[in-house]
């Protein structure tokens, strides 16, 4: 692999890192309450069990794929179901108006698996959100199926340490306004995040419409 691909593969993991991890949900709002309420170390604590779990998630999915993508139809079938995907994901965080809570099926596992720490509340949620998993998947996807990851596991590898970087950039931030700004960072500020989340999955779509075109183009 050459440089320039290295730093595809890291920036594309990052990006997609960050967009992914804006909207609203159970990490978010823990984190958010941990900073305004016990303060940035304990905030921090949590965060990094989150993104250790999210990082493990990044990895399975990113080493799932290989070259499932060398024949024109499969990739354009890649394609469609992506696009309809973050298209869904897309309306459904720009509609966002409340700050969502964990499910009762995900309250049951995590009472049953009783996390102590900050680290592992973060942790843990993650674990049990299997949404993150199938996103991941669906963003491997993407980025293998229109070219911007290679099949080498090297540039796999590089986008989940990319992803790495751009969900540790957005917990950080959440992490030192929450705990700056206290009882001024409210949920309408997590759920205005969630929408811009939202337009920018929907230009992800757009993104992949248009490479769905060409992949159909070039098979006619």
């Amino acid at each position: 692999m050459t440089p320039d691909q290295y730093a595809m593969a890291i920036g594309a993991g990052a990006l997609t890192g960050f967009i992914c991890a804006v909207p609203v949900g159970p990490v978010n709002v823990a984190i958010m309450e941990e900073g305004i309420h016990s303060g940035r170390k304990r905030a921090f604590i949590m965060s990094a069990g989150a993104l250790i779990m999210e990082l493990i998630y990044c990895v399975i999915a990113f080493g799932g794929f290989a070259n499932l993508f060398d024949h024109k139809l499969l990739r354009a079938t890649v394609e469609l179901v992506s696009l309809l995907a973050v298209s869904f994901f897309g309306v459904k965080y720009l509609m966002t108006d409340t700050v969502a809570v964990q499910g009762k099926r995900a309250k049951v596992v995590e009472q049953r698996l009783h996390p102590h720490t900050a680290f592992w509340t973060g942790f843990v949620r993650v674990l049990v959100n299997p949404n993150v998993l199938l996103f991941w998947i669906m963003i491997a996807a993407v980025l293998l199926a229109n070219g911007t990851l290679q099949p080498a596991w090297q540039s796999r590898m590089a986008c989940a340490g990319g992803a790495g970087l751009g969900i540790g950039a957005w917990f950080t931030l959440l992490v030192i306004g929450s705990a700056r700004v206290r009882n001024r960072f409210s949920d309408k500020t997590l759920v205005n995040f969630s929408q811009v989340s939202g337009i920018l999955l929907l230009l992800l779509a757009v993104v992949i419409a248009v490479r769905l075109i060409g992949t159909v183009a070039q098979g006619n």
